[in-house]
């Protein structure tokens, strides 16, 4: 099952990588069908110095949302502030920073910018920050722990062809940074300690993700020149985090609790599980930052979002790195045995379809044209020479299409011959009510006559009087349809008119639309007065009810009207439509009021609806939300495919990106239908932009009304309690709301472009979809690009075989190969492809057969990590450009000074490589090399004797020269510079492929450990040179000036050097310690405590030193 992830990006470089991730799986999801928003399982937390995110590269994705970015620095804030308020902690500060802390009053970088590219700067504001960063991961912790996240992750699990369980294993932590920069390499160790201080078991499994130097060296010379140098200083800090099994120093552990982060018993800093990433493998190199940051991003997203990988890759992490990482070989002096290698590098691949790519493309190009139709369509219309302004073209685009657009609005009140909304308003059986009236009284009156018939005056009074008594029931029955009718009316208009207006969009464009219905309310204004006009005439008519009844019987006043007259009917008839005038005149009457009620409620707001969605969508068309950049101005373009839609070089796709353009007008054609051969695009776009498959339905998605018209007139409200309100519209016209409606055409079910887009690795490799042809092209492509992605998914470092037989007694790297589900069905002739060029390459493994699987994936992933971590020194991607750059600037005092200034940004013992214990046999075993006279010291060198391995006589072996900062080597401060120029060595030992350079700090280590051989103090006594030395007399430097002949005299001699030496440098602390600024203090203050307990640990061994048998001595046997 799926699991929970915590992706901490810091600096650029980090943010950039969680760019791509977030991307990577917002494909992934899309395409899965997932229909809910982003997962909070997995969180992303951006940390860097800028107060807001930069890097807005066109070759990257979109910036993460901004609640995942969290910046150092507020606006305004300038860097002697943060340096101020940090400083303002107390004197305790100075044990922590006061030998690495850049003066303020030299600093010229503008804080809220980010660190310049000087990392001691970047850890100085990262640490002011702490309690934002805090703040970050404890939010994203909350967020990935929740209750719902359970069954969201089983959802996933189940979508992305995992099998869901119970409860989702703990979560994974990925923080990615750049070693060589100044934001992300000064402020990596710090997030993952405050990561870790959560406590939970699972925050101190933190897997670092860590961008080696020389993915930066296609930059020119002056936008790198502080990469190198940086990842110097970031390599031993992490080294020395990474081996530091005595925890934080008491005045860090005091630094962090200040901002809210409680170190606890942390007993390691940094990434637990440190990962190289370089620009190149044996197969593949990168080109660009961006090039790397978009592979392993697109790694990492595999790595998120399949369950399998994650089972594989926590088994190699958590499971075998501690036994196997104790178990190399190492022989560099640098850390204890049973302390762990520190470095390992992943690699990864992808053999696919590219579905999730063409996604991108497809609806970001149909996005683009249909975007383009809503706000340009006037002007695609506008013919060669035609110079209208755009405001006047619009006008007489609205004119000429207006007659039809009124037809079809059912508003057509436009002279007698058109009466839409009269129509919709009368009662349907409002004729056929009349006729029964006239029924009904004609009986009675034929029923009530004489047989002799009567007089017409006296029958027509029969008729009026009639039709009087029966006038108010038809009139009120009229009136309660009328009103029916009327709110019925009043609830479909609307509906019709919302989506009509919409069809409008789409044919002619936002702004003609606007104007159609700013023309529409004109229109209605003046119908509802030829409404109220042609109701007053009705009126009139309505008024003549016994001039109408008369008139049926003309002037003979001696004709008498029997039942069986004619006129008797025409007599009724006239009268009863007298009352029809009536109704007629009040069904204008109301009309009147609600044309024009409409077009100030309704149209009104529906055409500054539009108006507003036209200003918003050119706005953002043109320059994006927030003065940010469009995302339409990335979208793809004829038939050029943008580079962030290509493949990441470690993608190897069957239908190359170059066809998208092809793949998707054929898909277009065959998937939309249209009488005109040449208008399948057309069609599309406004399929696109309503949201609906046919142009002529009601579920369109374009204009959505929010707020629903109530009219002014109380007798047509739905209910008696509804105040008038007029209508209120959203136009879903954005570029973000036109692409998601392209994804979700795209996808859409019984279509070809649906059919294509849910069509996986194992239905487009199947021989019985296919021409045999065809399959056999497709299985020679698949092999193809198989073999090019395994070539590719090596670990992304390039590894020196000298140096790694040399340090590990490794022939070659040892590599893990793992993979996604592999969606191949059994017996297929693709599985059996796969096979063969595992096998073919030596990789083949029946563990590999269980990742096969029957899905609809359209991709199989690779993973590949070095079967063991190495030391640093292995790494060409790491050490070799840090070598160049020293070798170009290490020799005159001023590019040394420059190279190194402000790179470190912890004190030595937290810098210096090295495990503690080691740390201290080597201060010690410079005071010994001091007493045996085996250190040789000129203006610019300190050497170290080294015996020969057999025989007698031996040479002295250089420590690194120059050192990183020029020191007078006769004073205190010698012997800072040396252990921290280790750094050197290890940079000597990778260029050099040898391992003399390592020789003196070696030598220094032997000299004191103690005569156990341990590099903690025991009863055993001192290093068994100063032993014999003090003892007998034997010095392995032959050439050193002679000594007292008596072993006490010696003894004395050396231990008095040992508390000599411990008083000078008691008296110079003390003197340090007077100072009152914590900047430019002297690095041997940050040794103290180890120079003083070794002095003193060596005078306490010197002095119990004694012969076991010897005259004067004591005999125990």
């Amino acid at each position: 099952m799926l699991r929970p992830f915590l992706l901490i990006g810091v600096g650029g470089s980090g943010g950039k990588t969680l760019r791509v991730v977030r991307d990577d799986l917002e494909r992934r999801l899309a395409q899965a069908g997932w229909g809910s928003p982003f997962p909070k399982a997995w969180q992303f937390v951006h940390v860097d110095v800028p107060t807001h995110a930069d890097g807005n590269d066109p070759d990257l994705p979109p910036q993460l949302p901004e609640r995942d970015y969290q910046g150092l620095v507020a606006n305004g804030v300038d860097y002697r502030t943060i340096d101020a308020a940090l400083m303002g902690g107390g004197a305790g500060l100075r044990d922590v920073v006061a030998s690495w802390r850049p003066d303020p009053n030299k600093v010229a970088i503008p804080a809220s910018k980010g660190a310049g590219q000087y990392r001691a700067l970047g850890r100085i504001i990262t640490v002011a920050g702490l309690a934002r960063v805090r703040e970050a991961v404890q939010a994203a912790r909350r967020a990935m722990t929740g209750a719902e996240i359970v069954g969201e992750l089983q959802a996933l699990t189940g979508l992305l062809g995992g099998k869901p369980a119970a409860s989702p294993p703990e979560p994974t932590v990925i923080v990615v940074s750049s070693i060589a920069g100044g934001s992300g390499a000064g402020a990596v160790i710090d997030v993952c300690d405050v990561v870790r201080s959560l406590g939970d078991k699972w925050a101190d499994q933190i897997v670092g993700l860590l961008y080696a130097p020389d993915v930066f060296d296609y930059l020119p010379e002056e936008s790198r020149r502080g990469v190198r140098p940086n990842s110097l200083a970031t390599l031993a800090e992490i080294l020395s985090g990474y081996w530091n099994s005595d925890g934080a120093s008491e005045e860090t552990t005091a630094l962090f609790a200040r901002y809210g982060v409680q170190l606890g018993a942390m007993r390691r800093s940094g990434p637990r599980y440190p990962f190289l990433v370089g620009s190149r493998n044996n197969s593949v190199t990168y080109a660009t930052q961006n090039d790397i940051y978009r592979a392993l991003g697109r790694s990492v997203a595999s790595w998120v979002a399949s369950s399998g990988l994650q089972d594989k890759l926590s088994a190699y992490v958590h499971g075998n790195w501690s036994q196997v990482a104790a178990s190399v070989p190492d022989r560099l002096p640098l850390k204890t045995r049973e302390a762990e290698t520190p470095f390992t590098a992943l690699g990864s691949a992808r053999v696919g379809l590219g579905r999730d790519r063409f996604r991108d493309y497809a609806s970001e190009h149909l996005a683009r044209t249909a975007m383009l139709r809503l706000l340009r369509r006037h002007e695609e219309l506008r013919a060669p020479g035609d110079d209208r302004t755009e405001k006047q073209l619009v006008l007489d685009t609205a004119n000429s299409v207006f007659g039809g657009f009124l037809r079809q609005s059912r508003l057509d009140e436009r002279g007698e011959e058109h009466n839409d909304v009269i129509d919709a308003l009368r009662p349907e059986r409002q004729n056929d009510e009349a006729k029964a009236l006239v029924s009904q009284i004609l009986g009675r009156i034929e029923q009530d006559l004489p047989p002799k018939g009567e007089a017409p005056a006296r029958v027509a009074t029969r008729v009026v009087n009639a039709i009087n008594d029966r006038s108010a029931a038809y009139l009120d029955a009229q009136r309660t349809a009328r009103t029916e009718r009327a709110r019925r009316w009043v609830g479909k208009i609307q509906e019709h008119v919302t989506t009509f207006v919409a069809r409008q969009v789409v044919l002619h464009g936002a702004p003609v639309t606007e104007q159609l219905v700013r023309k529409l309310e004109t229109e209605l204004r003046q119908v509802r007065d030829e409404l109220r006009s042609e109701a007053a005439l009705y009126r009139r008519w309505a008024a003549s009810l016994s001039e109408e009844v008369q008139k049926a019987f003309g002037d003979g006043e001696a004709t008498v009207v029997l039942a069986q007259t004619p006129t008797l009917r025409t007599a009724v008839q006239n009268g009863v439509q007298t009352l029809v005038y009536v109704s007629e005149a009040e069904v204008r009457e109301l009309a009147a009021g609600l044309v024009v009620d409409l077009a100030e409620s309704v149209l009104d707001p529906l055409a500054t609806a539009v108006q507003h969605a036209y200003q918003r969508g050119s706005q953002e068309w043109s320059q994006g939300g927030d003065q940010q950049q469009s995302i339409a101005s990335s979208w793809p373009e004829g038939d050029v495919i943008p580079v962030r839609l290509r493949p990441a070089p470690n993608e190897f796709l069957l239908e190359p990106v170059d066809e998208y353009p092809s793949i998707l007008a054929d898909l277009v054609r065959r998937s939309v239908t249209t009488s005109d051969e040449t208008g399948h695009r057309r069609e599309a776009d406004m399929q696109v932009l309503l949201g609906q498959e046919e142009i002529e339905g009601t579920r369109q998605a374009l204009i959505r009304r929010t707020t629903s018209w109530v009219p002014n007139d109380p007798s047509v409200n739905p209910s008696a309690t509804a105040a008038p309100s007029r209508a209120s519209f959203a136009v879903a016209a954005s570029p973000d709301d036109v692409l998601a409606r392209a994804g979700e055409w795209l996808t859409r079910d019984g279509t070809a472009v649906g059919r294509y887009m849910s069509e996986g690795l194992r239905d487009f490799l199947d021989a019985k979809n296919v021409s045999p042809a065809e399959h056999d092209r497709r299985l020679q492509r698949f092999e193809g690009q198989l073999i090019a992605a395994l070539n590719a998914a090596e670990p992304l470092v390039s590894i020196n075989a000298s140096v790694l037989v040399q340090v590990h007694g490794r022939q070659e790297p040892r590599y893990a190969t793992s993979f996604s589900e592999i969606p191949l069905p059994d017996k297929s002739a693709a599985r059996a492809t796969f096979r063969r060029v595992l096998e073919a390459r030596g990789q083949w493994s029946e563990e590999i057969a269980t990742s096969f699987g029957d899905s609809a994936s359209g991709f199989v992933d690779v993973f590949t990590v070095l079967g063991e971590p190495y030391e640093p020194v292995v790494f060409d991607s790491l050490m070799r450009p840090i070598a160049q750059e020293w070798g170009a600037r290490n020799n005159q005092p001023d590019s040394r000074a420059e190279f190194w200034r402000w790179r470190r940004a912890r004190p030595v013992t937290e810098f210096v490589p090295m495990s503690p214990s080691v740390l201290d046999s080597m201060v010690r075993g410079w005071f010994v090399a001091g007493a045996l006279g085996h250190l040789q010291m000129t203006d610019t060198s300190v050497s170290v004797f080294v015996p020969h391995e057999a025989g007698a006589g031996g040479r002295y072996a250089a420590f690194p020269t120059p050192m990183l900062e020029s020191v007078p080597t006769q004073g205190p401060e010698a012997i800072a510079a040396v252990l921290e120029s280790v750094v050197l060595a290890m940079v000597q030992v990778n260029a050099d492929e040898s391992m003399a350079a390592m020789e003196p700090y070696q030598r220094l280590r032997l000299l004191g450990q103690f005569s156990s051989g341990s590099d903690t103090a025991d009863e055993s006594g001192p290093s068994a040179e100063l032993t014999k030395f003090v003892l007998d007399g034997v010095n392995r430097n032959t050439d050193r000036i002679a000594v007292p002949e008596d072993w006490k005299a010696r003894r004395d001699d050396v231990e008095a050097r040992f508390r000599r030496i411990a008083q000078q440098y008691e008296a110079h602390f003390a003197k340090l310690d007077q100072r009152p600024d914590a900047v430019d203090m002297p690095r041997t203050y940050d040794l103290r405590a180890q120079i003083l307990s070794a002095l003193g640990e060596l005078s306490r061994a010197v002095e119990g030193l004694e012969p076991l048998a010897q005259d004067g001595g004591t005999m125990w046997t």
